[in-house]
């Protein structure tokens, strides 16, 4: 009898495994640079009429450049490596593979998904950011009164206060249920608080999909169709992309768009250039700046899907520091890190759409420069987000 019960068990638990997400994710675990071939996929159809960037990857002047990236990036687990100046592409790196590869995006896709709610709020497809959540949700309200106060504008820079935690990840984490999980509608249908809306700054992949539901309730169209309609056509996308769906068809939005390097870099075009392609504005410049300035970055370090880029000063000593910020009009708090060097986040104007496994697309207005980074995490300890690419942004 004995026997029959634990037999029971473990058929009951073979049951379970078979008809939820942690199967899934018990085989696969981690996230990887594959995933396209987990999932099924929407699939986004190239531009009739592409763009292509200039190449001046031969100039002599950047030869120096080339031989440094070339050795440097032989060491980092990277697939794809483009950097673009003053609308050329002036180093490219493709790994073992070449530019028409796609590569997942990540959480690169959110900076997608809240363009086109910068789109849709042009087109007063949804008249405000400032409109609850709940008036395109309204049955959360049943989980929690609080609900009704959470508005779009919250889940864009991420200050929802969901009882969801992106960082718990096991096997049965709720991260984990969204990547793997059959229906993102039902986790976000039993969606609470636990804590009123507008408070602090969160990371939380569940906002972006709930932006995606928003979306597609305010246009009545799918957001694979969207982005089809009003990025991947208007922006000259010369390849197919793929957008992977979960059981029910409803797109990952908040990350997992396959797509190529150069293609995922004409996202960093269009802010580059305040919303404008060629002589058509996508999006308003009022969008862009409001997304992008210094100030807004820097002070909330994350602006409608957007992070600010990184910028740390550092000095052998506190007087260095001080000495530094009074020539240069700045008045930030000075820290001591562990190696007892002095330093401080200083305000930048750069900006990144930036993804798990170090997937970048980094803008540096001052410098007309966009690099794109994707591949999987370094083998040796590269900051590629953080560090060393707004640093060679930097010098461009």
């Amino acid at each position: 009898m004995k026997n029959l019960t634990c037999l029971g068990g473990l058929a009951m638990l073979c049951l379970l495994l078979n008809s939820c997400y942690t199967l899934r994710a018990l085989k696969w675990w981690e996230p990887g640079l594959d995933d396209v071939h987990k999932f099924g996929s929407a699939s986004i159809k190239a531009s009739g009429n592409p763009f292509t960037f200039a190449s001046d990857v031969d100039n002599p002047r950047h030869q120096k450049l080339k031989t440094y990236l070339d050795n440097f990036l032989n060491r980092t687990n990277t697939d794809a490596f483009v950097i673009i100046k003053h609308d050329s592409v002036i180093y490219e790196n493709y790994g073992h593979g070449n530019a028409a590869n796609l590569h997942p995006s990540f959480s690169v896709a959110k900076s997608f998904m809240g363009t086109l709610i910068g789109i849709a709020v042009d087109k007063r497809l949804i008249s405000s950011t400032s409109k609850p959540i709940t008036d395109y949700l309204p049955n959360l309200v049943k989980n929690d009164a609080r609900m009704s106060r959470l508005t779009i504008q919250h889940v864009l820079d991420m200050r929802a206060s969901l009882a969801f935690d992106e960082h718990k990840e096991t096997a049965f984490g709720e991260i984990t249920k969204l990547y793997y999980g059959r229906s993102l509608q039902r986790q976000i249908n039993h969606l609470k608080l636990k804590a009123e809306p507008g408070g602090k700054f969160e990371y939380q992949s569940i906002c972006t999909q709930i932006l995606a539901i928003v979306l597609e309730k305010a246009t009545h169209k799918k957001v694979d169709v969207l982005l089809k309609e009003w990025l991947w056509q208007p922006l000259g996308m010369q390849s197919d992309a793929l957008w992977s769906v979960d059981d029910k068809q409803m797109v990952k939005a908040y990350c997992c768009l396959n797509a190529t390097a150069l293609d995922f870099a004409k996202l960093g075009r269009l802010y580059l250039n305040k919303g404008r392609w060629q002589d058509k504005q996508i999006i308003s410049s009022a969008w862009v700046s409001t997304t992008t300035h210094p100030d807004t970055l820097f002070k909330r370090g994350y602006k409608n899907q957007w992070w600010a880029a990184a910028d740390y000063r550092y000095f052998a000593d506190s007087a260095l520091a001080v000495k530094f910020q009074q020539q240069k009009g700045i008045q930030q708090p000075i820290y001591k890190n562990r190696n007892n060097r002095y330093y401080f986040h200083n305000p930048s104007p750069e900006f990144e759409a930036e993804g798990i496994l170090q997937q970048i697309i980094y803008v540096n207005p001052a410098n007309d420069v966009i690099i794109v980074r994707l591949g999987n995490y370094p083998y040796k300890s590269v900051n590629f987000p953080d560090n060393f690419i707004p640093g060679l942004g930097r010098q461009l």
